[in-house]
């Protein structure tokens, strides 16, 4: 099954119309050959002067002020368009990371206590108690994330310090369980793409078995909040992709099924009740990202049918 011409165009249409000026330049860098120093133009709108991002770039919460959460996700969108160590974007956030440790926690904290004063996700509702949001204290969720950028741009990373940081990442992920937090999963698999041997090899050992685990494997779980095969393994490249390949040949069949009429792909969450006007605008801003990643998706595995002539 491949994504028409005609659903191309309407995916296209909705993405100039509706998405976020950032994901509009990531689109055209991805399917039209865009120019990368206009995403990162964009990008940098998030930034703040502490190297931090915020502003919403994760739409689930609605703070100005950085966070270690967003600087990961404005990292996913520097590595997309392969930003350099030297670029202004990646050295700043790489500063952050460094001066956001917290060195008698050993630990990053994924979002500041602040995010309770502006409208946010339940799951992000700081307690106080726990010093954490949500119910999941998790080291790998942001650490291990933030290590792999530290890997990626080691050339600004003191060596010391990459080497305690990726001790405790790999600590981390030995202690994890195989039915691992799927965020956890993630932000693991993102280490996975830069971290070498011999940590590489017993990192993918472990992942591999978790695969197995927490993977959503039919459509009947791919409608609640999973994780997807395609999620697992975004590219025929992926480590994973082996491990799932009946499953991927089924859920990119079912994404592209998925694709609403008015040309996107929404997110399968809400924040069940809470602020919900401002809620209206994240879902709009999640609608944008989300179409944009699948298109790239469906086009990592050749099922956009207007790219294949």
């Amino acid at each position: 099954m491949q994504l028409t011409r005609e659903q191309f165009d309407r995916v296209k249409a909705y993405v100039m119309r509706e998405a976020r000026p950032l994901d509009r330049q990531l689109f055209r860098y991805y399917f039209e050959g865009g120019d990368s120093d206009k995403v990162a133009r964009e990008l940098a709108a998030f930034q703040n002067e502490d190297g931090g991002f915020g502003h919403s770039l994760e739409p689930d919460f609605r703070l100005i002020a950085s966070s270690s959460l967003a600087t990961t996700v404005g990292m996913q969108y520097a590595r997309a368009i392969g930003l350099p160590s030297e670029h202004p974007i990646v050295k700043g956030a790489i500063g952050y990371f460094l001066n956001k440790y917290d060195e008698k926690k050993k630990k990053w904290q994924i979002v500041p206590k602040e995010v309770n004063n502006v409208p946010h996700a339940p799951w992000w509702h700081f307690d106080e108690g726990n010093d954490f949001p949500g119910e999941h204290d998790s080291w790998a969720n942001p650490g291990a994330e933030i290590v792999a950028y530290l890997y990626e741009h080691r050339s600004l990373v003191p060596a010391t310090f990459l080497a305690e940081v990726t001790e405790n990442a790999m600590q981390a992920a030995r202690t994890a369980p195989l039915e691992m937090e799927i965020h956890d999963f993630y932000c693991f698999a993102r280490l996975l793409d830069v971290i070498p041997d011999p940590y590489r090899t017993e990192l993918f050992d472990k992942l591999s078995s978790s695969v197995r685990v927490i993977t959503a494997l039919g459509p009947s779980e791919w409608d609640d909040y999973g994780a997807k095969p395609l999620q697992i393994a975004p590219s025929p490249h992926s480590p994973f992709a082996p491990l799932l390949e009946k499953q991927i040949a089924e859920n990119l069949d079912y994404e592209i099924k998925q694709l609403g009429e008015e040309g996107y792909w929404k997110p399968n969450w809400s924040w069940f009740g809470h602020y919900e006007d401002v809620w209206k605008q994240a879902e709009i801003e999640w609608r944008g990202y989300l179409t944009v990643h699948m298109l790239k998706v469906l086009q990592n595995y050749g099922r956009l049918e207007t790219l294949q002539d």
